[in-house]
């Protein structure tokens, strides 16, 4: 959930292969992007908005807002 100006939880750890949806709850426009330029990135969310990312390779994976880069989070993906 994006609530606040901040991602709740910031910091999950999953399975290999689960899905993680971002639900923008806040009336400001947000993003979730992986900082790694070749993972994800949700692009411009308004309020109510979603995401959804299947997570397909191991490793921790770090993402911000870019609208608001302050905003930060990761998902911890194991086996």
């Amino acid at each position: 959930m994006i609530k606040n100006f901040s991602f709740k939880p910031a910091h999950i750890t999953i399975k290999r292969g689960a899905r993680v949806r971002w639900i923008n709850k806040d009336s400001a426009a947000h993003t979730a992007t992986a900082i790694n330029p070749r993972g994800f990135d949700s692009g411009r969310l308004g309020k109510g908005q979603r995401y959804t990312h299947t997570f397909k390779s191991v490793g921790k994976k770090r993402y911000l807002c870019k609208i608001h880069p302050h905003m930060r989070g990761s998902v911890l993906v194991k086996r």
